[in-house]
């Protein structure tokens, strides 16, 4: 009798005890007007709040000494290893990398940090994975209960806006050889020749990007749901959402399709190149003064590469003859000298080469 009292005595204490050490948290919902987002999102419903290209961002800031993500996860199918698809993130602390944040299916709560030292900070989560591997669901974040929130840091004025293929979303970059299995955790399009021109150049990227995804033209040999009817979109797995093109105006637009165009077969000039025109069309509604890169990929070689360096140069030379002055053309070095990632993409090496090239190139013609 007198064990089992001791004993119940010593739960009673041990559940005070834990209860009275959990964490208090107050809720920081998705629609706070202090949390900042950049990319495409869908705030339809303010509270929650989709999206799922690659490079969407959301930043807070906050004086306190934890922080979690509140995040749903939709995603049906496996990757080539036949492994649940799933989206990854980068993790940033006052700009510093502190984590690989790994997301699953349903409602979830991820610990960001906890433990810090009293103080400010800014914590940012990057998706490095594609549109392909889900939706994603923010909900909002948790922090202390006594936590104050701050503004978050101010945005950079200049803009650009990237539209492409695997090669933009950073597809198995980090991955360390031609032959690996790519799976969503060596993409990193954080490392991608994309974001590390507009961080080059200080300025805020947009990324609109599907592996296989063409011009006129998918790796597939299908011409449904190309990269044009993707641009219109939200985000991908919503056909019928469309993003408003006057909710983020970039100053420069640059196109790297045409890879998985010519990936089997060359595409008919005339096709192609209207093709081409149409795009640049579309972009420049939402600008009219934006300045257009039109580039090639480091994937292509040999004579499709001297074709599709034909087509977007005559590209080029029609729209400035019609009057837009502001459409540029530019070849990335071909890869190969410093190895590649998983199917014989570039790796992290070669998109830091290229991106250093298109930085001194953007950097002149938009006297940045």
């Amino acid at each position: 009798m007198m064990k089992n009292f001791k004993l119940l005595i010593f739960s009673f204490l041990t559940l005070f005890i834990f209860s009275f050490s959990q964490e208090k948290r107050q809720t920081v919902g998705a629609d706070n007007a202090k949390i900042q987002y950049v990319g495409r999102f869908d705030f339809a419903n303010p509270k929650q709040v989709k999206f799922a290209w690659t490079g969407a961002q959301i930043t807070f800031t906050f004086e306190g000494t934890m922080c979690y993500l509140l995040m749903n996860h939709f995603s049906e199918g496996n990757d080539k290893a036949d492994n649940p698809k799933t989206n990854y993130f980068n993790v940033f602390i006052n700009n510093k990398l502190v984590k690989i944040l790994q997301v699953e299916n349903g409602k979830k709560v991820y610990e960001l940090a906890k433990g810090l030292p009293k103080g400010n900070y800014t914590v940012s989560i990057f998706k490095r994975t594609e549109a392909s591997f889900g939706v994603c669901e923010f909900l909002g974040f948790e922090v202390d209960e006594a936590a104050k929130i701050l503004d978050s840091p101010a945005r950079p004025t200049r803009k650009i806006e990237f539209i492409g293929d695997s090669i933009t979303c950073g597809y198995g970059n980090e991955g360390d050889k031609a032959d690996c299995t790519f799976t969503p955790a060596t993409e990193n399009g954080y490392l991608s020749y994309a974001q590390i021109t507009a961080r080059n150049l200080s300025a805020e990227a947009v990324t609109i990007c599907y592996s296989g995804r063409g011009l006129i033209r998918n790796y597939d040999k299908t011409s449904r749901n190309t990269m044009p009817v993707l641009y219109d979109l939200m985000y991908p797995q919503d056909s019928i959402s469309r993003w408003k093109s006057t909710d983020w105006i970039p100053q420069a637009v640059i196109i790297n399709l045409g890879t998985n165009d010519f990936a089997h077969e060359v595409p008919d000039s005339t096709l192609f190149c209207l093709s081409y025109h149409s795009l640049i069309e579309k972009t420049l509604k939402t600008n009219t003064k934006a300045s257009i890169f039109c580039i090639v990929g480091s994937m292509m070689n040999g004579e499709k590469l001297e074709t599709i360096k034909n087509y977007l140069q005559n590209v080029v030379a029609y729209q400035r003859k019609k009057g837009n002055t502001k459409v540029y053309f530019f070849e990335m070095s071909t890869q190969g000298k410093l190895g590649y990632g998983c199917d014989w993409h570039p790796n992290v090496a070669q998109n830091q080469h290229n991106a250093k090239e298109l930085t001194a190139f953007v950097k002149e013609k938009m006297k940045w």
